[in-house]
């Protein structure tokens, strides 16, 4: 059974949440992570830039330190630019260095093609589907409760 730990937008008092200047919501970054075991998944929705993702890395930075499997869906993914591409570099380096693995999965074209066009497919390669990564990765996964580690303040003030 999967955990909704969290679900997370823009605040209100973002221009793209209150819908300053004509923008409406449309700019709005939505992500709902849930986990299995030592799985993480984290579903994106909107758009990742450099308004959204410092909000992103800092709820994602304590799970990547706990050594999990770290899936982020991007199919929902309607926009990146370099932040968001800064901030997938970042949490692989923590994720690896903690003992896990960061996922890329279902990106759209434009997100495929940003990845392809900064030559960091080769660090940054993306599954079909999180199903793909799951077949992929040791089958014990799944199951395995997260190895323990000592959290660091800012990781246990931020869960």
């Amino acid at each position: 059974m999967c955990t909704i730990w969290l679900q997370q937008a823009r605040g209100p008092d973002h221009p793209a949440a209150c819908g300053a200047q004509g923008s409406g919501p449309r700019n709005l970054l939505t992500w709902c992570t849930h986990s299995h075991g030592n799985l993480v998944f984290v579903n994106l929705d909107g758009e990742l830039d450099i308004a959204s993702a410092p909000a992103l890395a800092w709820r994602l930075a304590p799970l990547a330190e706990t050594g999990c499997y770290l899936v982020l869906d991007l199919a929902g993914l309607r926009f990146c630019d370099c932040a968001g591409l800064s901030l997938f570099l970042r949490l692989r380096q923590r994720v690896i260095s903690a003992g896990g693995s960061l996922h890329l999965t279902a990106a759209t074209a434009p997100v495929c093609r940003l990845i392809a066009q900064t030559n960091l497919h080769h660090l940054l390669p993306v599954a079909a589907d999180p199903v793909e990564v799951i077949s992929v990765l040791d089958c014990d996964a799944a199951t395995a409760a997260p190895p323990p580690r000592l959290l660091t303040t800012s990781a246990r003030r931020a869960l």
